[in-house]
């Protein structure tokens, strides 16, 4: 009897997945539990094993631009050809589809290339009245030298003629120099949720500036003496989830017309990887101490960037964490990740003077802005959420009480 493996769902937001590369070939024995193939998904590159033990009679042929739906047949264990012809005929509509769009792109760039072409053929009349550096330059700039008035003596198109015509064409009239290139999984989702999220969910943003040389004194102290080195970024963490656990009604997210209250306070890290962005998670962030929290986004980082995440490593939260400040970025407002409810977008710290007791003083200011949405979150409570990390961070002792994994400071 012929068993059937199909795309599997690696993560609650998968839809559909690429086939990376197969680790079997057909006539391979195959036993349940074996490796057989590398998928790529919407956030990693993941293992797909066998199901049943048998023989590989069809295997999905690999294809880095196609993108298999989830439950659809990728291969087939002790199967017969009418197996996989029946069962797949939505995928073969799918390799159809994706060879058929390629085409019409290519179709599309060698219009616009032949029509340049075209373009540029000199007429009879023109040789004669154009300048060899004049025909190079219209050639290179791809101007019809025949739609020229020149300027020169009888009529001859001279150099100025070609730069005032340069200059008064539309973008659409001047040289197009690009190619397409096919996106990965990874991007094309990125691409589809990050629209969806603007379409769908009601964004509103509550930006705070914080006074951070206590966070600053706090880190450095805790630097001389601690086994882990700690970053800015682990302690805004923790902030966060200790200003969290102050207001339970913000960890929740919107789903199906349902509002979910979590109970554990899970906070994402947004990481940035070649492909794109994937938001690894401290799981039950307030039952770690600093040095446990610091230690796991640095793992968590670190698998990212290699595609090695576990789906439950990459799954569940409602709030997001995105700093920007170590590319100089002051301030920005980040899209929320569905089906998450709200992020946290922090800026670099910036030296500037700051007034304290009714005085001037040089201090050290962070800029975070909160994404939040409007169904799961009203904006008191959600400014609630962001004065309570800022009064965390204002005075960061709360965050060293609440870590028992420390030394002495």
């Amino acid at each position: 009897m012929s068993s059937k493996i199909l795309m599997p769902a690696l993560s609650p937001t998968m839809t559909e997945g690429t086939i990376n590369k197969w680790l079997v070939k057909i006539g391979d024995n195959v036993k349940a539990g074996d490796i057989i193939a590398e998928i790529e998904t919407d956030k990693a590159t993941m293992e797909v094993e066998a199901v049943d033990e048998g023989k590989i009679t069809h295997l999905l042929k690999e294809n880095p631009n196609l993108q298999v739906p989830v439950n659809s047949i990728i291969a087939i264990i002790d199967g017969k050809e009418s197996d996989f012809l029946e069962d797949n005929l939505i995928t073969k509509e799918i390799v159809k589809d994706e060879k058929e769009s390629i085409n019409n792109e290519h179709s599309k760039l060698n219009e616009k290339n032949e029509t340049k072409n075209d373009v540029f053929i000199d007429k009879s009349n023109t040789k004669s009245k154009a300048s060899p550096l004049v025909k190079k330059i219209a050639k290179d700039q791809m101007i019809d030298l025949n739609k020229i008035n020149g300027s020169g003596p009888d009529g001859r198109i001279i150099k100025r003629d070609i730069e005032s015509k340069s200059s008064s064409e539309t973008p659409s009239e001047q040289k197009i120099n690009q190619d397409f290139i096919v996106p990965s999984m990874m991007r094309k989702v990125i691409a589809k949720r990050t629209t969806e999220a603007k379409q769908q969910i009601p964004h509103f943003y509550l930006t705070i500036d914080s006074n951070v040389d206590k966070l600053i004194d706090l880190r450095n102290k805790i630097n001389e003496n601690n086994s882990v080195k700690i970053s800015f970024n682990d302690l805004i963490v923790k902030a966060l989830g200790l200003a969290m656990k102050k207001n339970p009604n913000t960890n929740a997210y919107w789903q199906d017309n349902k509002i979910y209250q979590l109970k554990d306070i899970d906070v994402s890290i947004a990481v940035a990887i070649d492909e794109g962005l994937i938001t690894p998670v401290i799981k039950a962030i307030n039952s770690k101490g600093l040095n446990e929290v610091s230690l796991e986004i640095r793992e968590l980082a670190k698998l990212a960037k290699t595609n090695s995440l576990a789906p439950k490593q990459y799954t569940g939260g409602s709030i997001t964490v995105s700093n920007l400040g170590m590319f100089g970025i002051s301030e920005f407002a980040a899209i929320i990740s569905p089906p998450q409810s709200s992020i946290l977008a922090v800026g670099k710290i910036i030296k500037k003077p700051i007034v304290l007791n009714d005085s001037v003083k040089i201090g050290h200011t962070l800029k975070s802005t909160l994404s939040a949405d409007h169904r799961v979150l009203d904006g008191a409570v959600a400014g609630k959420l962001l004065k309570d990390f800022n009064d965390i961070i204002e005075d960061p002792f709360e965050i060293w009480m609440n870590s028992n994994d420390m030394e002495v400071i």
